[in-house]
């Protein structure tokens, strides 16, 4: 096995298009083809979200997605990992920590900031491999959500 992990532009989404299919799937979405490339073309193209693939030999095995933000506490910026998927026959292999590792680094190359991400209550896997590379469950604020529909 040699895994890679590298930042993609919107040339590369027919290569990331079935494994967010998946992540989409895993989450009970239906979205068609056409939607997931123009909103994620749009995305990266504006500078709106980056990507990193994660690949085995040539074939896609993983992705995290990030989009840029601001924190005025911090006076840095703040990144939120919104997406980070890798397929059932690679979980286990590395592939999960390389594309944190990536998202980390590249971070870093910027001069720092936070990265924020969720994930449910009871993916306790998901838990161990974000405590095990450095991520902390805050205990200082609650997540609220607007759904953007009148009351």
């Amino acid at each position: 096995m040699t895994l890679t992990a590298d930042r993609i532009g919107s040339d590369a989404l027919p290569r990331l298009l079935p494994l967010f299919k998946d992540y989409l799937a895993f989450y009970h979405v239906t979205q068609s083809d056409e939607d997931c490339i123009a909103y994620l073309t749009q995305r990266l193209d504006n500078g709106e979200a980056w990507v990193w693939l994660a690949e085995d030999a040539g074939t896609a095995v993983g992705f995290a997605l990030m989009y840029p933000g601001f924190s005025s506490l911090t006076l840095k910026p703040g990144w939120l990992l919104h997406d980070l998927f890798v397929t059932p026959d690679y979980r286990g292999t590395g592939a999960s920590k390389l594309l944190l590792e990536k998202c980390q680094a590249h971070i870093l190359s910027l001069g720092g900031g936070d990265i924020m991400l969720q994930t449910a209550h009871d993916n306790e896997k998901a838990q161990r491999l974000y405590e095990r590379n450095g991520f902390e469950l805050d205990r200082d604020f609650r997540v609220y959500y607007w759904n953007g529909r009148e009351a």
